[in-house]
């Protein structure tokens, strides 16, 4: 990559820790979704619109919808840099992208995600008019990890689900906006899918929505099914309404 590649995005180096790796010594999923996380907020932040600027209008960021390829695996100790960078409003969502740029400098990790803004009290969508002079509308860069947009991830109609395990929202799920953090349904889906699984094969590509909050003391039923190509799909409910659905394709 060039220097001129890295000018309109924001950007850290990082080592893939200890903490951040599986058994194989490989860059978890979930891992790269909490650099994602801290990503955007301080990519927001730089852009000043992050959520201090936006808590005075009784707002905040909320993460709809989340894509993810895994090019290759990310090694324990490899330095490592991640960017991030605002792509503007597309129909509904405003759009960030992330790459992970690997120690040879090309792309292990691409990703594209979708974010609305939610007016904390009345826990409801913003329309993109109002915030027209508070958030850009316009991409920060021409760039893209993934050109389209993070797609919804659908049940096979008429499909029978297998519960595979639930989950309590407990003291380490919960974050400050006062529920489960999004990075842990893939914590939860990865923990109770099969570990012959999980252990062996590598998670190539992974789409998750996000659709309701799970909140302290809640029990989150993991639903899963395998789509017609193979992929993993679990779906987690709280009293039959569904919080958030991942799909999960591995090598």
């Amino acid at each position: 990559m060039t220097d001129k590649y890295f000018e309109d995005k924001f950007c850290e180096d990082f080592v893939a820790a200890c903490y951040q790796v599986d058994r194989r010594k490989i860059l978890r999923p979930a891992a790269f979704l909490d650099l994602a996380q801290h990503m955007a907020v301080f990519g927001a932040d730089k852009l000043a619109f992050g959520d201090d600027v936006l808590g005075p209008y009784g707002c905040t960021w909320v993460l709809a919808r989340q894509h993810v390829r895994f090019e290759r695996p990310v090694m324990h100790k490899e330095p490592c840099r991640i960017l991030t960078w605002h792509k503007g409003l597309q129909g509904l969502f405003f759009l960030r992208d992330y790459q992970i740029l690997g120690a040879d400098g090309e792309p292990a990790v691409n990703s594209t995600s979708s974010w609305v803004v939610m007016n904390i009290a009345e826990r409801r969508v913003v329309r993109a008019d109002f915030l027209g002079d508070i958030v850009s509308l316009d991409p920060q860069s021409p760039d893209s990890a993934i050109e389209a947009q993070a797609g919804k991830v659908a049940v096979p109609r008429g499909a029978d689900l297998t519960l595979i395990g639930t989950h309590r929202v407990l003291y380490s799920d919960v974050d400050y906006n006062q529920h489960a953090n999004n990075v842990k349904y893939t914590v939860w889906a990865m923990d109770a899918l099969p570990e012959e699984l999980v252990n062996t094969k590598m998670v190539k590509d992974l789409t998750i929505n996000f659709n309701r909050e799970a909140r302290p003391g809640e029990t989150v039923e993991l639903w899963h099914i395998t789509d017609a190509d193979g992929a993993h799909i679990i779906e987690g409910r709280v009293d039959d309404h569904q919080v958030f659905a991942e799909r999960l394709l591995f090598e």
